[in-house]
């Protein structure tokens, strides 16, 4: 199967485009260039001004938010399948976070006016970009919530649990998940490294969190341990 061939079968999942048919499909996909994007380079910049969007194919990028300090809040992971830059190509202002690539990273571009021509075409990608929009727009709520009312104690349970239900193993009512340094740690949840690890021997006082080699074992209901 060449590019062409890939990309259309890819289309064909996506949250996107999953409910065209296939004529449309092989169509949109020959509007599409590829991008190799090696990991640690930057796809974009925060406030830098372009109105491209991207569907992730292989890899993995993170879209974040830095200040003066060069401190990083983490907003978003995404993967394949996932697309990136849908609000600068909407709206056409500045990029709104910076993107990343974690990890060697394949992604499908198109550009602005090829994409409002396929919408106009094709009126229910428009319906799925507002369906997708929207759970993220939940997603930022909860990190919201997060940062205004919990304790960074609480946000390391919160941001734990939700990656071992989506990524890690349970075992003995525990989730198993991949440590990471605390400075990634304290990128994902709003908070300083140094906070972060203060925090991470509290809760390992308190039992919540286990350490074992080079995973986490957080219980599944740490969350109602720490505030019962």
């Amino acid at each position: 199967m060449g590019e062409t061939g890939k990309l259309t079968d890819f289309l064909r999942r996506s949250v996107l485009f999953r409910d065209l048919p296939e004529k449309d499909l092989r169509k949109i996909s020959l509007n599409f260039e590829i991008v190799n994007l090696p990991m640690g380079e930057v796809l974009f910049y925060e406030k830098e001004e372009s109105g491209d969007m991207y569907i992730v194919l292989e890899g993995k990028v993170r879209a974040s938010l830095f200040d003066e300090q060069g401190n990083e809040l983490v907003l978003a992971e995404l993967g394949p399948g996932e697309f990136i830059g849908e609000m600068s190509m909407i709206d056409q202002l500045p990029r709104s976070a910076t993107v990343t690539a974690q990890e060697n990273t394949k992604l499908a571009k198109l550009r602005r006016d090829t994409f409002l021509r396929i919408v106009r075409e094709n009126p229910n990608i428009a319906v799925n970009v507002i369906k997708a929009l929207v759970a993220r727009l939940r997603k930022t709520d909860d990190m919201v919530e997060a940062l205004a009312f919990r304790s960074v104690e609480g946000r390391i349970i919160k941001f734990l649990l939700e990656r071992g239900r989506e990524r890690g193993s349970s075992r003995g009512g525990a989730y198993r998940v991949r440590k990471m340094t605390h400075r990634d740690l304290a990128s994902r949840v709003g908070a300083s490294r140094e906070a972060v690890t203060k925090a991470l021997k509290a809760l390992s006082f308190k039992g919540v969190i286990r350490e074992e080699g080079n995973f986490w074992l957080v219980s599944a209901d740490a969350e109602r341990e720490l505030d019962p």
